[in-house]
C-alpha cells in the first residue's frame, strides 16, 4: 500500500493482490449508478451519489484502519458515510441522505441535520477535496413534490447501493462477479410461454373450464398492447390466471420495451406452486424466486472481509422474471435498509403482477396505492391486479388506479360460466367437536379456519388416522410441500383425505375437494376457500361449501374483525351471490370506508422524508416475525446447511435454509429463547430445538399468528 494513494478496500484474498483504489471505486460506482438511474431520469443524481458516497474514506484514520485489517490487527472502523455526506451536502441537498445511509440506512431528514452538524470535522475536511468537483444535479420537475421526492430519493439510494455492492464485489470476489448473469431476454420468455400454452391448449379436452381459460388467454393477448398503466385481471378460481396473466405481462413488456416481470404473491404455498409452474415452462435457472426468510448479516460500516462477503450475498433482482412475496415487495418499497432497498431501482420499467390482490392489508392501502401510482406515473411501470375477488378502490385512490382497465371484458359472465359450487350457511354456531364430526363424516373434505390456534383445536378433535392432514405456518415449508403433494395425490386417486388448514391454502393453491368447510371470515377469503371446491368442474353436480361460525373462535385483530362482521351480514342476506363481482366490489367499498387505510400515518411521514419512521410503521406483519430453523422435521437438510461456514453462505444457502424454517412472532421467539428452546448458531441463525409434532408442527399449537405470509 503506497502512502501517496487512497484506498476503498483491502486486497480480496492475499497480500500480493491489488488494493482497491478509492478513485477507481468512486468512479466505478458513479458510472454504474448513473446507468441504473437513467431508467427513471436520475442518471445525474446517481452519478453524483457515486462520486460522493465513500469520500469520507480519505480520512487518514480510515486509511490506517484498512492497513490494520490487511495485517490482521485489531482495529475499529472509522465512520465515513456521514462526513462524506456533510462534505457533499451543498451539491446534493436532500440526496445527501443516500450518502449518509449507504451503510446504516436512510435516516429521517429531521435527524439528519443534527448528524451532519456533528460530523467529525477532520473527516469532513479530508472528504471535501473529493466532493468539491460535484455540481448540483438536475432532477425532474415531478420529483419536487414531497411524496414524490421521498420515493425518488429512495430509488436513487437503491441505485447507489447496488452499484456500490457490485463494484466492491468485482474487487473482493471477482469470480462471483463474473458469474452474475442478466438472464435471457424477455422475448425468449414470451416465445417459450406461447409454445407451452399452444401445446397445452391443443392437449386440453373441450370442457367449460377449458373454454373459460382459452377466453381469458385470448383477452390477455388482445389487451397487452394497451397503453401502460393499471390493469385488472378478474378471473374466477380455476380460470387459468397464473399463466394467462404472465402471458399478458410478457406481451405488454415486449410492446413497451420493459425490462422485467415482478410477480408478487401473498402466500408461501402459492409461491411454491407458482415457481414450480414457471420452472416447468422456463426451467428453474431462468426464474429468480426471492422470498428468503433470512437476512444475510447486519448492516454497518465494518469493512472486514467476512462482513463484506455477507453483505454481498443480498439479492438485487437482476433477472427478467422474479417471483417474490407481497411482503418482500412492499416492505422493500417502504424500507430504509440498504439491502432491502438495493433491488428497488430494477423495478423501474417493469410489469408488476399483484397476484391475489385482495390480500393487501386495508390499514396500509393508502401508502401502498400511493407508491403504486407513482411507479406507474414516473417509473415506467404497469401494475396488474389479479384475483377472483377484485377489490374496488374507488373513493380511496386517484383515478390512475380507480380507472384501471379490465383485461377480460365483462368478467361477470365468466363467473356464471364457471359456477361450480353451491354455498350453504350453518344456522347456529358450531363447537370444535361439531366441526370435527363434519370432517370425520366426509370422505374428502377441506376445512379452513381463521387462525393457527383454531386449526390446531379442530385437528386435535378429529379422528386420528392416515387420512388426516394439517397445514399451517406452524410447519416448515418443506413439510407443507410434502403434505400438499400427498393431499393432491389422494384427491387424484380418489382416496380418502381430510385436510384442516389455515388461509395458506385458500387462495391460488391448486386443490380440488368435493366438500369445503369455511369458518366465517372476510368475504373474499370465503369465496377463495370455495375455489378449492370442485375446482376443475369434474363433479356431476355442484360442489358444496359450508360457511359456519366457530364457537370461541379467534380472529386476527383490526381490519380482519371488521371484514368478518361485514361478511357475516352478506352471508346471512344473500349467500347465493357472494362470489359475484358486484357483491364483492360492494363489500370492499364498505370495508375500506370503515377502515383507516393509513392507520400508521405513513403518508405524513413520507411527506417529511422520515425514512426511519416510515420503515418502522410500515409492517405488513405487524408484530414482527423471527424465522427459526427447525431441525426436528428433517435433521439432514438443516444440519448440512448449518455446517457451511458463515462466510461461505450465499443467496442459494439462504433460500435453502428458508425451507427449513418457521416464522414466529418476535415476543414468542424471545420467550422460547429464554426457556432454552431456541439457540443461536455460529452464523447468527436462530435454531428451534423444541417439540415438532409431525401433524401440527412446532410447539403445542398455541403460538399466535404473525400472518400466513413470508418475508
Amino acid at each position: 500500500m503506497s502512502d501517496t494513494e487512497y484506498y476503498a478496500h483491502t486486497p480480496p484474498r492475499c497480500k500480493l493482490e491489488p488494493w482497491h483504489r478509492l478513485t477507481d471505486h468512486l468512479r466505478g460506482v458513479a458510472e454504474m449508478a448513473a446507468e441504473f438511474g437513467a431508467a427513471f431520469s436520475a442518471g445525474d443524481v446517481c452519478r453524483a451519489l457515486g462520486l460522493a458516497h465513500d469520500a469520507g474514506k480519505a480520512d487518514p484514520r480510515f486509511q490506517a484502519y484498512l492497513r490494520a485489517c490487511h495485517n490482521d490487527e485489531a482495529a475499529t472502523s472509522v465512520p465515513h458515510a456521514v462526513p462524506g455526506a456533510a462534505a457533499a451536502e451543498r451539491a446534493l441537498g436532500p440526496f445527501a441522505l443516500a450518502v449518509m445511509g449507504h451503510h446504516a440506512g436512510l435516516t429521517d431528514r429531521a435527524d439528519a441535520r443534527t448528524m451532519l452538524d456533528r460530523a467529525d470535522r477532520r473527516s469532513v475536511e479530508a472528504a471535501t477535496p473529493w466532493t468539491d468537483c460535484i455540481s448540483r444535479p438536475a432532477i425532474p420537475s415531478w420529483s419536487k413534490e414531497p411524496a414524490a421526492l421521498e420515493l425518488f430519493v429512495r430509488m436513487c439510494f437503491s441505485a447507489l447501493i447496488d452499484a456500490d455492492y457490485l463494484d466492491t464485489e468485482a474487487h473482493m470476489a471477482p469470480e462471483r462477479s463474473r458469474e452474475r448473469r442478466a438472464g435471457r431476454p424477455l422475448a425468449w420468455y414470451r416465445k417459450t410461454l406461447d409454445t407451452h400454452l399452444d401445446a397445452l391448449g391443443a392437449a386440453s379436452p373441450d370442457t367449460p373450464v377449458n373454454r373459460v381459460r382459452a377466453d381469458v388467454l385470448k383477452s390477455c393477448h388482445a389487451m397487452a398492447s394497451e397503453p401502460q398503466g393499471a390493469f385488472r385481471l378478474t378471473v374466477p378460481t380455476g380460470g387459468g390466471k397464473t399463466l394467462s396473466g404472465l402471458a399478458f405481462a410478457l406481451r405488454h413488456a415486449d410492446a413497451y420495451d420493459l425490462r422485467r416481470i415482478v410477480v408478487a404473491i401473498p402466500y408461501t404455498s402459492i409461491i411454491d406452486q407458482t415457481a414450480t409452474v414457471f420452472s416447468g415452462v422456463f426451467g428453474p435457472e431462468n426464474i429468480l424466486e426471492h422470498h428468503s426468510a433470512y437476512d444475510p448479516g447486519g448492516e454497518g460500516e465494518d469493512q472486514a472481509p467476512i462482513e463484506l462477503r455477507r453483505k454481498l450475498a443480498s439479492e438485487n433482482w437482476n433477472s427478467p422474471l422474479i417471483v417474490t412475496t407481497t411482503v418482500q415487495l412492499f416492505d422493500s418499497l417502504f424500507s430504509n435498509r440498504p439491502r432491502a432497498c438495493r433491488k428497488l431501482h430494477r423495478i423501474a420499467r417493469s410489469v408488476i403482477v399483484l397476484d391475489e390482490a385482495q390480500t393487501l392489508p386495508p390499514e396500509l392501502l393508502g401508502p401502498i396505492l400511493d407508491v403504486l401510482s407513482e411507479l406507474i406515473s414516473h417509473y415506467g411501470c404497469s401494475v396488474v391486479f389479479c384475483t377472483a375477488t377484485q377489490p374496488d378502490y374507488s373513493g380511496i385512490a386517484d383515478t390512475l388506479l380507480t380507472e384501471a382497465r379490465q383485461i377480460v371484458p365483462d368478467p361477470a359472465r365468466l363467473f356464471s360460466a364457471l359456477a361450480r359450487v353451491r354455498y350453504h350457511r350453518e344456522e347456529t354456531p358450531l363447537n370444535v367437536a361439531d366441526v370435527a364430526a363434519r370432517i370425520d363424516g366426509s370422505r374428502q373434505t377441506l376445512c379452513i379456519l381463521n387462525t393457527r390456534r383454531d386449526a390446531v383445536r379442530v385437528v386435535r378433535a378429529c379422528r386420528k388416522d392416515e387420512d388426516l392432514f394439517h397445514l399451517s405456518t406452524l410447519m416448515c415449508p418443506s413439510h407443507r410441500r410434502t403434505v400438499l403433494t400427498e393431499v393432491r395425490e389422494r384427491l387424484a386417486d380418489g382416496r380418502p383425505v381430510r385436510l384442516v388448514a389455515t388461509q395458506v391454502v385458500e387462495a391460488g393453491v391448486d386443490l380440488d375437494f368435493p366438500f369445503v368447510l369455511r369458518a366465517v371470515g372476510p368475504l373474499d377469503r370465503i369465496v377463495q376457500a370455495a375455489g378449492r371446491c370442485n375446482r376443475e368442474g369434474k363433479l356431476e353436480s355442484l360442489g358444496d361449501c359450508l360457511v359456519f361460525e366457530l364457537k370461541e373462535a379467534g380472529l386476527p385483530r383490526g381490519w380482519y374483525t371488521t371484514a368478518t362482521s361485514l361478511a357475516a351480514t352478506a352471508v346471512r342476506e344473500d349467500i347465493d351471490s357472494i362470489d359475484q363481482p358486484g357483491p364483492i366490489g360492494a363489500y370492499f367499498r364498505e370495508l375500506f370506508n370503515k377502515t383507516n387505510i393509513d392507520a400508521q400515518d405513513i403518508r405524513k411521514c413520507r411527506q417529511e422524508l422520515a425514512y426511519a419512521h416510515v420503515a418502522k410503521r410500515f409492517q405488513m406483519i405487524p408484530q414482527g416475525s423471527v424465522a427459526l430453523i427447525v431441525r426436528a422435521y428433517d435433521d439432514f437438510a438443516p444440519n448440512k446447511l448449518l455446517a457451511i461456514p458463515p462466510e461461505a453462505r450465499d443467496n442459494g444457502w439462504y433460500r435453502a435454509i428458508a425451507r427449513c424454517s418457521v416464522g414466529v412472532p418476535l415476543g414468542e421467539a424471545m420467550r422460547m429463547e429464554r426457556e432454552g428452546m431456541v439457540a443461536t448458531e455460529k452464523g447468527g441463525m436462530k435454531v428451534y430445538e423444541g417439540i415438532y409434532d409431525p401433524l401440527i408442527g412446532i410447539g403445542v399449537g398455541d403460538l399466535p399468528d404473525p400472518a400466513d405470509l413470508l418475508i
